[in-house]
């Protein structure tokens, strides 16, 4: 069977996934879709971990040289679609300093770690049902010792359950400027503006935490924010907690889809200034200007690898309301070339436009120069190389970098000429204290 119902509860199941070896969770909820799932990959088969441009290329090409095992493994056993969701290959993130225009050098942290998953639990968290997906039919001896990891993680959360040390709690988070640092660096953004040298530039900065996160669970976080792209990744040197409203590219057969979001307002106290709130983002000529700067730089980043004019704009200005904010977001398509891998369009088109400005690379170094620190995996992306040949990548914004000596939550917003740092500086909490507040 290439799918079976495993005898667990799915709301169990994602409890433990962080006790798991490597895992990759990735998460859809409720206001996606009508019930929230989650996909959960861990006890990989290879792994790559990049730290310049030779070494993503040769993930690219080992990305390139694992599908076609599975393919045909896949087409002789099954009669059905393949399911859009990822079953089984390769999944993990690329660091925002993972484009190839920034790579040109070896870097002491990771630009991208990647493990080969052969199988993966579909978790429906509405019916608490599992799902094994074993496309390449491992035999029984296998899955039966990758299933009893599953038992041993739920054993020892049943161990650790009353423990102190496994209750959820605050930490304290510190911003790398103060409302005057953050002043000053946002009127050296404006002064290249004024310079005609960029339309917008996107300015971020991290709040710091010293305390090791690494073992910590997901579960808040995904509970608390319900998130359209969310996910949790761990490795021997990185942790990532994702709740990301933001989709960076989706490739589904010769479909590329990509949904950028630009724009934003809080959420209102009740539900009339709530509403209120939405109408004037969705009246905003401020807003509605920096999102079609990024359209437009999206549909270029797309025609690279497109049949020619087969990009379209198929949503403009749409507003989407999150648990913290309201965001406009606008949804652009194209026809994928015959001729190019998954792994070679994601790649050319990091980081994703619209937390650069335009134009991308001229904001990128303006960025380079102003911000704090590297941005590592904020900004970057996170996602799957499925076998069947589907991708499906999220923006890491509104995420925590976890490592032992301490974690990272960056926030940040585009300016343009008519932005006033006060109002950057509140979007900037906005979009990230209920991150930061959350018990972990």
């Amino acid at each position: 069977m290439t799918h079976q119902l495993l005898p667990f509860r799915a709301t169990e199941i994602l409890q433990i996934v962080h006790l798991l070896d490597n895992p990759v969770v990735l998460y859809s909820g409720s206001q996606a879709h009508e019930s929230s799932y989650a996909i959960l990959a861990f006890s990989p088969r290879q792994q790559q971990t990049c730290h310049n441009r030779s070494d993503i290329r040769q993930l690219a090409e080992r990305i390139q040289a694992t599908p076609s095992v599975a393919r045909k493994s896949t087409a002789i056993s099954d009669t059905a679609a393949p399911s859009p969701r990822f079953r089984s290959g390769w999944a993990g993130y690329f660091s925002y300093e993972a484009s190839l225009h920034t790579s040109n050098r070896s870097h002491q942290t990771p630009l991208a770690e990647f493990f080969y998953y052969p199988v993966t639990v579909e978790l429906c968290l509405q019916s608490d049902r599992c799902t094994l997906h074993n496309p390449q039919y491992l035999p029984g001896s296998e899955l039966e010792n990758w299933l009893q990891q599953l038992q041993q993680a739920l054993q020892q959360r049943t161990n650790k359950i009353a423990s102190p040390d496994n209750i959820p709690q605050p930490r304290h988070w510190q911003p790398a400027w103060n409302a005057g640092q953050y002043q000053q660096a946002f009127e050296r953004t404006r002064h290249y503006l004024r310079a005609g040298d960029c339309y917008q530039v996107n300015l971020a900065m991290p709040f710091t935490c010293n305390a090791d996160l690494t073992n910590a669970s997901p579960v808040p976080l995904f509970e608390r924010f319900q998130p359209l792209f969310g996910a949790y990744f761990h490795s021997r040197t990185t942790t990532l907690f994702s709740v990301s409203p933001e989709r960076f590219i989706r490739i589904q057969g010769n479909r590329l889809e990509t949904r950028p979001i630009k724009g934003t307002i809080k959420r209102g106290r009740d539900a009339a200034e709530d509403e209120q709130h939405r109408q004037w983002l969705a009246a905003s000529e401020k807003n509605r200007a920096e999102n079609l700067m990024i359209v437009d730089l999206l549909r270029n980043d797309l025609s690279r690898h497109a049949e020619p004019f087969s990009v379209t704009v198929d949503q403009l200005f749409h507003i989407e309301t999150h648990a913290n904010v309201h965001h406009m977001v606008s949804t652009i398509s194209a026809v994928k070339r015959a001729d190019v891998s998954a792994a070679d369009i994601i790649i050319d088109a990091l980081p994703g436009g619209s937390i650069t400005g335009a134009p991308k690379l001229r904001a990128m170094e303006i960025i380079a120069e102003l911000e704090v620190q590297p941005r590592g995996p904020y900004c970057g992306s996170l996602g799957y190389f499925d076998d069947a040949g589907h991708s499906d990548f999220n923006i890491l914004i509104r995420t925590i970098v976890a490592r032992p000596q301490g974690a990272e939550c960056w926030g940040g917003g585009g300016v343009v000429m008519d932005s006033t740092w006060e109002d950057e500086w509140q979007e900037i909490h906005t979009k990230v204290q209920r991150i930061l507040d959350t018990p972990l």
